[in-house]
Formats: C-alpha cells, structure tokens, sequence
C-alpha cells in the first residue's frame, strides 16, 4: 500500500479489502463512543452547528463515512471529511461516498509534509500510525493536536504474537487481495504497542492523553484540549 507505483487497480482492491476489514473489525465503532460524548455535549450546551471531523490518511475513507451514518441514524449532526496523500485513495473514497449517498468531502493532503487545515473540532487517524517510524509518528501526532479544535484520536493495530497471526489468516479469508496479503502481517510487525503509542503522544504534546485496548488487537489513543 505504500508503493507509490502500485497499479491502481490493485490500489482499488486493496482499499475495498481494508473496508472490509474496517467493518469486521469495528474501527468506526471504536471511534465513535467518545464522538458521540463529544456531539452530545455540544448538543447540551445549546451549539446548533454540526460538530466538524477529518480524518487523516484516510484510504478508501469507509471509516469517516460509516462515523456519518451513525451519526445520522442517531439524530446527530456529525460533518465529516478525509484526505489522503493518494490521489487514488481520494477518488475511491469520493466514489465510495457517492455510492452510499454519504455527505462527505475528501481532498488530497501528505500529512507528513503539509499542516493538516484548520477548522475542524476532531481529528482522527485509523490504521495509519503503524505505517510511520517513531520520527514520522510524532510528526504526525504534533500536527493532530495542532489542528484539533477538541479532541484527537488514533485506532490502530497493537503489536503482539497473536495479533500477526490474526492479521496474516484473517487478511487471507476475507480477500483475495496480494497486496492486503503482504501488508497485513507486516503492519502488525511495524506496529506501535499501546504504552509505545501513549509515550509518542506525551512527547507531541497530548497532555493527559490516554490510551486502552480494543478487541480485536487495537487501541485507541484519545487526547482533548481542556
């Protein structure tokens, strides 16, 4: 997935087979209990807009929509949007939007490179930190808790044993995909393990960060500015 000559028709199948695993493994219902806490008090304190999200490297961008329409079954007003270094990534996931009736803008950005825009009230970031040595993860996570008006939030994959052999059977059951095939098992091993990922945040400035595991062989890092 980070080979910038992958053909984009294995690209395109590749972000179908990871919004596959998204769903199985309830990377929106990992996110969204702390959203939901957050749209709730903006509802109680009487703010009528709709609380503003982006998600970060967002891929084929199944995460933020499947946030959207929770939110909607639930009454919320939730406006979401992603960006991607991957002009391919964004097509699929403007395409992948279009095709669900989702309202969801998504827009190329290198969030290594680029400062992430202003605006938004929650940043989130799934599966993407796993990716990144230490150096890039901090640069990353500075950039988080630069840009979001309220709260931070990264799920990713925990590295451990039992969390490869899941990725490698598991990646092999629900597609057909090389590329997922080859990625999975390597993202486990590039993986941060939580307490890694909660130092990470305590350098870049997330104060009272915090950090909990998630089934299955996830975390959620979580930060909100006071």
């Amino acid at each position: 997935m980070d080979q910038p000559g992958l053909d984009h028709g294995q690209h395109h199948t590749a972000l179908n087979a990871i919004a596959r695993v998204n769903w199985i493994s309830g990377s929106g219902r990992i996110l969204w209990p702390a959203i939901r806490t957050l749209c709730e008090e903006w509802r109680r304190a009487g703010d009528v807009r709709p609380v503003r999200l982006l998600d970060v490297a967002t891929g084929g961008g199944d995460v933020p929509i499947a946030l959207w329409r929770r939110a909607k079954r639930k009454g919320i007003l939730l406006e979401v949007a992603g960006c991607d270094v991957s002009l391919t990534a964004v097509e699929h996931a403007r395409k992948y939007a279009a095709a669900r009736g989702a309202e969801a803008t998504f827009f190329p950005c290198d969030v290594l490179a680029e400062p992430l825009p202003d605006g938004y009230d929650v940043i989130t970031c799934s599966l993407f930190l796993h990716h990144l040595n230490e150096e890039q993860a901090l640069v990353l996570l500075r950039k988080m808790r630069e840009a979001a008006g309220r709260l931070a939030l990264v799920n990713d994959l925990a590295r451990g044993r039992l969390g490869w052999l899941a990725a490698y059977l598991g990646s092999r059951i629900i597609t057909r995909s090389p590329v997922v095939h080859v990625d999975a098992p390597l993202s486990v091993e590039g993986a941060f393990t939580p307490y890694e990922s909660l130092e990470l945040a305590r350098r870049a400035g997330w104060e009272g960060a915090q950090v909990r595991r998630k089934f299955p062989f996830r975390y959620l890092l979580s930060w909100r500015r006071l």
